[in-house]
């Protein structure tokens, strides 16, 4: 598994509040690891619903609105260029937009993709799901997903919350390139399962060689190991109490369901969380870490 490193990012844009959000947090670490932005708008069949979106333009057919897309994501693009000095560049496709967004992602090689998200909540959340969370478990590259209320750029405290699932520990590579690049403090969170005695312990080792990784990074750090039922409320709730502006997880850190209606761990992460989450999707569980520098 090679390092992980930021040199495309894909941003997709429907001219939303939270979208025009995603360009601002992915301009500001394009600038940092000076990296490229892809601006992607997806055109779905139903297009006259961009009039609902943008109810200021007056769009009568599809090759006006086509010519209209094109034209503000150029004014989008120009006006990223002048802020932060970073290449970018526009595409605009037609069809479903999580596939789109697959597709592009993979065609011009993203190794990132910062995307608003709406979050939900209720029934909603689980039977519908959202165009974040699709991705989030089908793309190969890491996703930041950010909500309205992220309006903070860059990352000063990073969760890094750790189970006892075989991947966990992939996620730490990717904190600590980003802690390195927005000299950020990474707050280790141990996510116990288990009181028996053998079991916590082996816990335990596997969050010591966590923290010995990161200290030879020179990177500042805290440690808790706390339990609980619902780890993504434990996980959250911490964030808040450390001032976390980003947490890491994995796509497949799930947690047993202990209520009717209770989803995976990365599925309420995503769409409860107020703070941005970075999610990677595991590779081989035998993968050995790389050192990011």
């Amino acid at each position: 598994m090679k390092a992980f490193n930021i040199q495309k990012i894909l941003i997709p844009i429907d001219f939303s509040e939270t979208s025009i959000l995603a360009i601002e947090h992915a301009g500001f670490t394009a600038q940092l690891f000076k990296a490229e932005l892809i601006l992607l708008h997806v055109i779905e069949k139903h297009w006259e619903q961009f009039s609902i979106i943008a109810p200021e333009l007056r769009i009568s057919t599809p090759s006006e609105l086509t010519n209209t897309i094109e034209k503000k994501l150029s004014e989008v693009v120009a006006d990223i260029q002048k802020k932060y000095g970073v290449k970018s560049t526009h595409v605009t496709s037609t069809g479903t937009i999580f596939n789109e967004i697959l597709a592009v992602s993979k065609e011009h090689k993203a190794d990132l993709v910062i995307m608003g998200t709406h979050g939900t909540s209720g029934v909603v959340e689980f039977f519908i799901g959202s165009n974040t969370f699709k991705m989030v478990t089908q793309s190969e590259c890491p996703i930041i997903s950010v909500q309205a209320h992220a309006k903070k750029l860059g990352f000063t405290n990073i969760l890094l919350p750790i189970d006892d699932s075989a991947h966990s520990r992939q996620k730490v590579n990717h904190a600590i390139v980003l802690a390195k690049h927005f000299a950020s403090k990474i707050h280790i969170l141990g996510l116990a399962d288990s009181n028996e005695e053998i079991a916590r312990k082996k816990f335990e080792i596997k969050l010591d060689q966590i923290e010995e990784y990161i200290k030879k990074c020179n990177l500042p750090f805290s440690r808790k190991t706390v339990e609980g039922k619902n780890q993504s409320k434990t996980s959250y709730d911490y964030a808040k109490s450390v001032n976390a502006d980003l947490i890491v997880i994995m796509t497949d850190q799930d947690e047993a369901i202990t209520g009717r209606f209770m989803g995976t761990y990365a599925q309420q992460i995503i769409n409860h969380s107020k703070i941005p989450v970075l999610t990677i999707q595991p590779k081989e569980a035998n993968t050995p870490w790389v050192h990011p520098y």
